[in-house]
């Protein structure tokens, strides 16, 4: 057999600080007004890279905002991996899909250093109480993000490797661009080869002979800590493109 490929990513984070979220290009009606009267009622949270941000089985009385940087939830550890259950990056809820629970039902942690805001959940009660228009749009906020875990559930068990790999990088692509981060198809990817493979459900080290190929075919370009998506028609038609990150709709109610 031929000797593994030389890493394309690190099996170590490299450092790296990221700019704040510029503008936002076009998010759901209301989130934008929702996210900035909600950051109002909380307080800047510097974080470090790897910070733990809630554990699992605590009580939480807060959600976050994330202004920059990137967190994850996490599964348990087992055997030193753990899988990725869900990517937050700038502009996203964390513990959204928690409000109404008892109890936090996995880790949530930093994996880049950021900026969050950390909001009461008390807050986000008194402005739904006093913009009755924020009920139904933190419902379908919630339903979007357990349609996401959904459709990963599904695209771990009907895709190959090879289409996880591309839908992460497909799916970050549009998500970072509604953010307004990134530069069309070119985008930061803070994770190292192991990281992806904890998202995808690979090892890293099948996870770098994937991405190799993927260079070396001329479909992608990585420029440690960016990649850029040389050939993304292509990308798209290699899979059934599932929306990870669905648009809450939130007139829904008005048309009942």
């Amino acid at each position: 057999m031929p000797p593994d490929p030389v890493p394309v990513f690190p099996t170590t984070q490299t450092y790296v600080r990221y700019p704040p979220a510029m503008a936002l290009a076009n998010p759901p009606p209301g989130v934008v007004e929702f996210r900035r009267m909600a950051q109002a009622q909380g307080k800047p949270q510097p974080t470090l890279r790897h910070e733990l941000i809630v554990r699992r089985g605590a009580v939480s009385d807060m959600i976050w905002i994330v202004a920059h940087g990137w967190a994850v939830a996490r599964s348990d550890r087992e055997a030193g991996r753990s899988a990725i259950l869900r990517l937050y990056l700038p502009g996203d809820i964390i513990g959204l899909t928690e409000l109404g629970l008892g109890l936090q039902p996995h880790d949530v942690e930093m994996l880049t250093e950021g900026l969050l805001h950390a909001v009461p959940r008390s807050a986000i009660v008194a402005l739904a109480r006093q913009h009755l228009r924020f009920w139904p749009l933190l419902l379908a906020m919630g339903n979007a993000e357990l349609m996401l875990m959904q459709n990963r559930v599904i695209l771990l068990d009907r895709a190959t490797a090879e289409e996880r790999l591309l839908h992460l990088l497909l799916d970050l692509r549009g998500r970072l661009a509604v953010e307004g981060v990134g530069d069309g198809n070119r985008f930061p990817l803070p994770l190292n080869q192991q990281e992806i493979g904890e998202a995808t459900g690979m090892t890293g080290i099948y996870v770098n002979r994937l991405l190799g190929r993927l260079v070396h075919d001329g479909r992608l370009e990585i420029n440690r800590p960016y990649v850029r998506l040389l050939d993304r028609a292509w990308m798209e038609s290699r899979m059934v493109f599932m929306d990870l990150d669905p648009s809450p709709d939130p007139f829904w109610a008005g048309r009942g």
